[in-house]
């Protein structure tokens, strides 16, 4: 029986499928991922950090996702959209969660009661494939308040909506200083046209 697999046998085969690999390294979105990470490390940590010093790894673990969620996108006008379903989401879900935990204490019950309600939002809105961020945020929001029970719902649904649209914010500006300096560097490396 024979197989239609492609061989790496040859030096010439294992060169070609070295280049294939390569071309696929894009080194500039590696490190403008690492430093929009970094930036919203930072914010998370130490610039909301103050405000709610037991829930800062949190806020900061919401910044890094977000930035994550905007670089996904190859560029900056596929990253708007996403940045503003992330702002949508992050809103609706810390909305809920407020309303929940201005009424309530957490429970496992009222924090599934209030995904579901998430999810039904989303789908109404038709924002439920992105909703999920929402989730995400909503959980984030109800864990804390587990943890830090005398933490104001207010104060915890507002620092993780700001720590979130900080994120998004970072990811977008990375993502045009990053397109910026490909287009910039290209345009350095065009052979000149003459005339």
């Amino acid at each position: 029986m024979t197989t239609n697999r492609p061989t790496t046998d040859t030096p010439a085969a294992r060169e070609a499928l070295l280049r294939r690999l390569a071309g696929r390294i894009q080194p500039v979105n590696a490190a403008a991922t690492c430093v929009g990470v970094l930036l919203a490390y930072l914010v998370g940590t130490y610039v909301t950090g103050p405000f709610h010093a037991a829930s800062h790894w949190m806020g900061a673990m919401l910044a890094c996702t977000s930035v994550v969620v905007v670089l996904q996108k190859p560029g900056l006008k596929q990253s708007l959209p996403v940045g503003w379903m992330r702002v949508l989401g992050t809103f609706i879900g810390a909305l809920i969660a407020f309303c929940y935990l201005s009424i309530w204490h957490f429970s496992v019950a009222g924090m599934l009661l209030t995904i579901f309600l998430l999810e039904i939002v989303s789908m109404l809105l038709g924002i439920y494939v992105n909703g999920h961020i929402a989730t995400i945020t909503l959980i984030v929001i109800l864990l804390i308040s587990q943890e830090n029970p005398r933490l104001p719902p207010a104060i915890n649904c507002v620092l993780r909506f700001l720590e979130s649209v900080v994120g998004v914010g970072i990811g977008l500006g990375v993502m045009w200083v990053s397109e910026w300096w490909q287009q910039h560097r290209q345009a350095k490396n065009a052979p000149p046209t003459g005339g």
